[in-house]
């Protein structure tokens, strides 16, 4: 049964729902006879309400400061508060994106608590799977998600709306990585020899750009022909590698080291730069003293992925050799190494970062020689050169 609690300047309307003990204050109303009479009334228009299972406390209670939290839309910056500091400055931009373009303006009106599953899907399967890839979709449901947990985590019962979702993804696109026939015209058809080197680099190597980006002499031992990778670039921000596995030392071709060697003379005389290179915990930043391999004499530092990409298509476009953008040089060095039948997908997956070989039989599955047979023959030389040393 709701009834009324007369305070010193207000009253109380207090009601039970579902067992649950609830209540309501009307500020600035002392409780005289007049006011505890209607106040009264609302109680038993909240009862009646209750037992007919109509209920609206936003409707009976528009002044209610708790009317705020019963919203999608309170619950943002919350989110926003708590989650900055957990990524890092590019994702969390890309994170802010997302939620003001496709969570924001549907969901910030609506009552968190009577969000239902068909609510959820209605919006992924008619309003985002309209104009988003399943994987932008799976990005911002997860961001929905977090958004919609700093509700439930005061709730004792409750149910997430989105557990029902199923997005099947579209089957990755072939790689097309570039033959070794193109690879010889963009190396040998380059006059300028910093761009020759860099473009001999990112095709031997399984570098990805932003990790090739920011590479210096110092990440470099040329006497073991190793270097070693600790950094990336990333929309103007260095940053420690994402994970500790792409933190690694791989090992260099001949050609790479060769290509490398000639860039640190060229860059000999240039002075070392100190940078501030942000932690995995994005957090806190390490200064670090670097001598950029690929330095932009424009602008003091090493090229940046819209400068290089600009060059890298205007030397495509004169060697007359379809686009394909600069991380193809990692798919490409990834497919030229494995149709030689010499090399084993994890040591291909150390070389490129890969926590494991799922991610290499995935995207270059098709390039790992079906025939064994050069195998047992590179055994058999093996064993026999161990064999006849003294």
């Amino acid at each position: 049964m709701a009834s009324i609690e007369p305070l010193k300047t207000s009253i109380r309307i207090i009601w039970y729902m579902n067992g649950e003990k609830d209540s309501e204050t009307l500020l600035n109303t002392p409780p005289t006879a007049v006011n505890k009479a209607n106040a009264q009334k609302i109680a038993d228009m909240v009862e009646q309400q209750i037992q007919m299972g109509i209920f609206d406390r936003d409707a009976v209670f528009p002044a209610s400061p708790k009317r705020q939290a019963s919203y999608f839309g309170y619950y943002i910056p919350i989110w926003q508060n708590a989650e900055q500091s957990k990524v890092s400055p590019t994702s969390w931009d890309t994170y802010i994106g997302k939620v003001a373009n496709h969570i924001t303006p549907y969901w910030q009106s609506k009552q968190i608590s009577k969000i239902s599953a068909e609510d959820v899907e209605y919006w992924v399967y008619k309003v985002l799977r309209a104009e988003l890839s399943p994987k932008t979709i799976v990005d911002i449901l997860g961001l929905w998600r977090s958004i919609w947990s700093y509700w439930a985590r005061h709730q004792k019962n409750f149910n997430d709306p989105s557990q029902y979702i199923k997005l099947n993804a579209k089957d990755p696109k072939d790689i097309d990585p570039f033959t070794r026939a193109e690879i010889d015209i963009i190396i040998g058809t380059e006059t300028d020899t910093t761009f020759r080197n860099l473009w001999t680099v990112m095709l031997w190597s399984g570098l990805s750009s932003h990790e090739l980006l920011p590479l210096a002499t110092e990440d470099i031992n040329f006497a073991e022909s190793t270097a070693h990778i600790k950094r990336g670039f990333v929309k103007g921000i260095h940053k420690a590698t994402k994970n500790r596995r792409r933190k690694r030392q791989i090992e260099l071709l001949p050609i790479v080291v060769d290509a490398l060697a000639n860039q640190a003379e060229l860059v000999a005389n240039h002075k070392a730069q100190t940078i501030k290179v942000l932690e995995r915990d994005n957090h806190t930043y390490e200064q670090q003293q670097l001598t950029w391999l690929w330095l932009n004499p424009r602008t003091g530092s090493h090229y940046t992925y819209p400068q290089l990409e600009k060059r890298w298509k205007r030397h495509l476009d004169s060697c007359d050799i379809p686009y394909r953008a600069l991380n193809n040089g990692r798919h490409t060095y990834a497919s030229q190494v494995l149709s030689t039948g010499i090399i084993s997908a994890e040591w291909l997956a150390n070389q490129l970062g890969h926590v494991n070989t799922e991610m290499i039989h995935k995207h270059y599955g098709k390039f790992i020689p079906s025939d064994s047979r050069h195998i047992i023959r590179n055994l058999a030389n093996a064993l026999n050169n161990h064999h006849n040393q003294p």
